[in-house]
């Protein structure tokens, strides 16, 4: 197995195309785009300030390069090199910019969530949308068809709007008001028939709207703890997975749109039954000379570790974190007040099946997009790790670079050749590894 050599980037900027053919990455001021399989340099385009923000358009042509300071923005064309467009936002700032669906038009969200600009690359012209709740959340697009769904915030009560995203006919289809006292997040389902909307976290409260404006579910519990905090639609867009403050998951079908089992993340395990427990462990190696990591297998019962929780805004405290695999089958979450460990439960048959206990506080982790049954973690220090299934556990992987630090990874399904690489980075550079579907078996 072989590791690139490491390439400089800044703040973490580094995007693989949605075609997968073009890797790009941002140094200072400069954009590389790199060919994905050979890794190397095609183009490099020079912004007249610091980038801190890259994005590559839906069909892969365009990449765009913005300063949110200055409110500067930069398109360019990949196939040919010579077009370029520049924006400069006006006088309400810039706290965000998204392609739109068609790849013809961006969306710059404006200071204040004042508004939202829709300029056409086609025609030059401009459409706005007022009073987005806000600039980093709260939106999400249905591709087929092309549809805009946004949380807006008129006369301080909350509302869902419905647009037509096409670049020459930007429109209002549909706004409704939704039963929120101060509107947190809202998801779409992957099959695009329902949204999932939900309160701000001191209120525990879960709605489910058609995009027509109909609730379909409305789920509340009125006690003094604190709400929810993160929220995850299964692939086939049958259930709801909602992390709350109380350090359970509720799981909600579309059928009564009602919790069907709560998952706990217990403090004390007495009996796993078919939990399996892997603990990091450093051992000594006499082959490298130095201490190594490990996992370790491990029976209950077992005092899960913990943090304590401080009395503050924000609190270290429940599920912060959530995911569906690609097929459905498993979901996996970290209780952020037991950041080293992750929970993995078994949908069919609503089961905790794996625990995976760290030396270190949980930073990142990704379920791989082509095999369902491998998970990866990252900590935040050398080490790469991979949960592969009940069959094939557990493996660490090192990674060979002095002082490189891993602090979030990035999968790339390759179609061709069946290999899956990840993009791992650290305050400064990112490389790519290939991976093998088969893990080795621990």
């Amino acid at each position: 197995m072989n590791f690139t050599v490491p390439y400089k980037q800044s703040s973490n900027l580094c995007r693989f195309s949605p075609d997968l053919k073009y890797v790009a990455t941002a140094v200072d001021n400069i954009i590389v785009i790199r060919n994905a399989e050979t890794l190397q340099v095609s183009r490099e385009f020079k912004h007249s300030t610091s980038i801190q923000c890259i994005e590559w358009s839906p069909n892969s042509s365009l990449i765009l390069a913005a300063n949110l300071i200055k409110g500067d923005i930069m398109i360019r064309g990949i196939y040919d090199p010579t077009w370029k467009k520049l924006i400069k936002e006006g006088p309400a700032g810039l706290l965000n910019v998204k392609w739109n669906l068609d790849g013809k038009s961006i969306m710059c969200f404006s200071d204040f969530e004042l508004r939202i600009t829709i300029w056409s690359l086609i025609t030059n012209n401009g459409y706005y949308i007022q009073d987005p709740k806000y600039h980093n959340k709260g939106f999400c697009f249905r591709e087929d068809p092309p549809w805009f769904i946004l949380a807006e915030r008129r006369e301080c009560k909350d509302f869902i709007g419905v647009y037509k995203c096409d670049t020459d006919d930007w429109k209002l289809l549909n706004v409704f008001q939704v039963d929120t006292v101060d509107l947190d997040n809202i998801a779409l389902s992957p099959n695009g028939h329902y949204i999932v909307v939900w309160d701000n976290c001191i209120w525990y409260k879960i709605l489910i709207y058609t995009l027509d404006g109909q609730c379909l579910g409305n789920f509340s519990i009125d006690d003094e703890g604190l709400g929810v905090k993160s929220v995850a639609w299964s692939p086939s867009s049958k259930l709801v997975a909602v992390g709350s403050y109380d350090q359970k998951i509720r799981l909600f079908n579309n059928y009564t749109w009602s919790p069907i089992i709560e998952f706990i993340h217990a403090s004390r395990i007495k009996n796993p039954n078919q939990l399996k427990i892997w603990r990091e462990v450093n051992e000594f190696s006499k082959e490298y000379g130095r201490n190594i990591s490990k996992y370790d297998l491990v029976d209950g019962p077992l005092e899960v570790p913990s943090i304590l929780i401080e009395a503050k805004p924000s609190p270290k405290l429940g599920v912060g974190n959530c995911k569906f695999n690609s097929n459905g089958h498993f979901i996996a979450a970290r209780n952020d007040n037991m950041p080293n460990c992750l929970w993995i439960w078994y949908i069919p048959h609503l089961i905790p099946v794996a625990l995976i206990i760290q030396l270190s506080p949980i930073k990142h982790f990704y379920w791989n997009p082509i095999e369902p049954e491998q998970l990866l973690i990252c900590c935040g220090n050398e080490y790469l790790y991979f949960w592969c299934g009940q069959e094939l556990g557990t493996e660490i992987i090192e990674v060979p670079i002095a002082n490189f630090e891993v602090h979030n990874v990035r999968w790339r399904p390759d179609e061709f050749n069946n290999i899956v690489r990840f993009v791992s980075m650290r305050r400064f550079e990112w490389g790519i590894y290939p991976w093998p579907i088969l893990p080795i078996k621990i």
